[in-house]
């Protein structure tokens, strides 16, 4: 049966446009049938994969306090920002560096907007380069996943990541991750701009916060690439 599939499949490109289209109508029908996935099924998955959403209820105190924080200097639907929120921390954990350090790199380098485009063509919510970082987006399908916010989001973590492990500093990674975009001057003045909306965010958690202790202050050990 399998081979027949294959079989079918690899004839579409051969077919008429009306008879490919009723062909892969007809295996997706058949897929579904063998998986007991019905339509409405399929059709609540795909949203649900293309959506950048989340609701508040799905976010911890701390991750709220954030998502307020945010929301008030830049104009964003909570929704999509909640859902931002969670891979932020996600990645947070797993790079070991702050969540507020990567939000504050978000805010000034892109605005939240995950279709912004510099003139030197770096783009998306981490400004990355994608002539300068292609082999990163093999795994998401190519240089276009540039736009998915996720993709870039974890992408420009990874490589902030490297730069501050390659400098030993956060300031020196902060540095590198911009470098070769600006003159030195500038460089310096981006700097500032991300310490100083790190700590915009910071002053936002409550000091007793405990889940603050153990989740948005960075690792001690970790020294903070584009």
């Amino acid at each position: 049966m399998l081979g027949l599939l294959a079989l079918i499949l690899s004839m579409l490109a051969l077919a008429r446009p009306e008879i490919r289209t009723l062909t892969v109508q007809s295996v997706q029908g058949w897929l579904f049938t063998r998986l007991q996935i019905s339509e409405s099924e399929d059709e609540q998955q795909q949203v649900l994969l293309r959506s950048l959403a989340a609701a508040s209820t799905d976010l911890s105190p701390l991750q709220m306090t954030l998502v307020q924080a945010v929301r008030s200097k830049y104009k964003i639907a909570p929704e999509p920002l909640n859902a931002l929120i969670l891979e932020v921390f996600d990645l947070a954990d797993r790079s070991a560096l702050d969540a507020t350090l990567i939000l504050a790199v978000i805010g000034v380098e892109s605005n939240y907007n995950p279709f912004a485009n510099s003139p030197t063509g770096a783009k998306g919510l981490m400004q990355v380069i994608p002539e300068v970082h292609s082999e990163q987006f093999t795994p998401y399908g190519g240089t276009m996943a540039i736009f998915d916010p996720k993709t870039n989001l974890r992408i420009g973590v990874k490589i902030l990541k490297e730069c501050i492990n390659l400098t030993g500093s956060l300031e020196e990674g902060l540095r590198l991750y911009k470098a070769g975009e600006e003159s030195v001057s500038q460089e310096t003045e981006y700097i500032s701009r991300v310490m100083a909306e790190q700590e915009r965010l910071k002053q936002a958690i409550p000091k007793n916060s405990k889940e603050a202790d153990t989740k948005a202050s960075p690792n001690p050990n970790t020294s903070p690439k584009k």
